[in-house]
């Protein structure tokens, strides 16, 4: 299985190979011995390299999310050759929830100025904190949700237009 992961605009890839009674992992080519001590819904406790570590997941269809010391991780699988991703153009770039999920809070104003990357608002859904962030730079043009609102997958949460230019 491979799988995607973007830290701080670093995109990152992890494989996983069965091997006996545990897993291979490889994080961009570099491999770590893996095995799996307790599986709950929602909770695994692994052996990672020899050293215990337990994180939490949540997964839809193919989308899969993983929670570790705080931090949260969208993991998607590639696109295979010769497929594009479908990007939104147009007036705005619709902002999404990845998943069924209530807003803990809203970091952004209708009207504010963000960065490509910059967190606009937290989600949570089992217990993960998801950080959903601007695909773009440019100006928040619509807010569609507020704290507590619970939302679902593909629910639009907002858009971000383009910065107007003086001229």
């Amino acid at each position: 299985m491979l799988y995607r992961f973007e830290v701080r605009g670093q995109v990152y890839e992890i494989s996983l190979e069965r091997q006996g009674s545990g897993y291979q992992a490889a994080v961009d080519g570099k491999g770590h011995a893996l095995e799996v001590l307790d599986n709950q819904p929602g909770q695994l406790s692994l052996s990672f390299d020899g050293r215990p570590l337990t994180l939490y997941w949540a997964a839809e269809g193919g989308d899969k999310w993983v929670s570790l010391n705080g931090c949260t991780y969208r993991l998607e699988r590639p696109a295979p050759r010769g497929s594009r991703a479908a990007a939104e153009t147009g007036a705005g770039l619709a902002v999404r929830s990845p998943m069924p999920a209530q807003v803990r809070a809203v970091q952004v104003e209708v009207g504010e100025s963000v960065q490509k990357g910059q967190t606009l608002l937290l989600l949570e859904a089992m217990k993960m904190e998801i950080r959903i962030k601007a695909p773009a730079s440019g100006v928040v043009a619509r807010l569609l949700v507020g704290q507590g609102s619970t939302v679902d997958k593909d629910q639009v949460l907002a858009e971000i237009g383009e910065e107007a230019h003086a001229g």
